[in-house]
């Protein structure tokens, strides 16, 4: 099978075969990597990755060599040189345009004909959901947990995009602070 074959595979494989690429890990592992790292901007579903380990595995990509192949024994996941090529392949392919769905932001753009206040209700949600964010971010670090040789190759962009999450929380929450004060000056005006 060539790499172009692979190029419809699942966001949720690719994740999958990035975590993997990173160093060997179970479902589990993979799972809870997902949650500490991609969750806040690319979703891992629960109920694909089993089903996606098991198509990466059959189209070669990852492998488990496991020693003891009992029902409760545990895989452990190794990307192979063909999951490697596809990997590569992805990762040097141009990204999709960045998109995002904000609830928030498309309220405050409807109630745009309501009282300052309720925008400033609006703006308030926002601040306290990226002050909920903010902690999350503020959390022990990427890769903290892993040994020496886990960390070779992934850690500076693994720091990078943590570092990434705590600006963007902090023009998001700078942003807030301004549209209070624009909101409320409005506010004075009229009354």
């Amino acid at each position: 099978m060539s790499v172009d074959e692979w190029a419809d595979l699942t966001p949720t494989a690719r994740t999958i075969l990035g975590f993997v690429a990173q160093h060997p890990r179970s479902g589990y592992d993979i799972r809870e990597a997902a949650r500490r790292s991609v969750s806040y901007f690319w979703g891992v579903s629960d109920g694909q990755l089993y089903p996606q380990l098991k198509l990466l595995a059959e189209l070669g990509l990852i492998e488990s060599p496991q020693e003891d192949p009992g029902a409760r024994s545990k895989s452990v996941w190794h990307i192979t040189p063909a999951g490697r090529a596809a990997l590569t392949k992805w990762i040097r392919s141009p990204s999709a345009p960045l998109r995002m769905r904000d609830e928030n932001l498309v309220k405050m753009m409807f109630a745009a004909e309501l009282e300052p206040a309720e925008v400033l209700r609006l703006v308030d949600e926002r601040r306290k959901s990226f002050e909920w964010f903010a902690k999350n971010v503020a959390s022990p670090g990427p890769a903290q947990s892993w040994q020496a040789d886990q960390k070779l190759g992934s850690r500076t962009t693994s720091e990078l995009l943590h570092e990434y999450g705590k600006q963007h929380t902090e023009n998001a929450l700078a942003w807030c602070d301004q549209v209070e004060e624009a909101l409320r000056g409005i506010a004075n005006d009229r009354a």
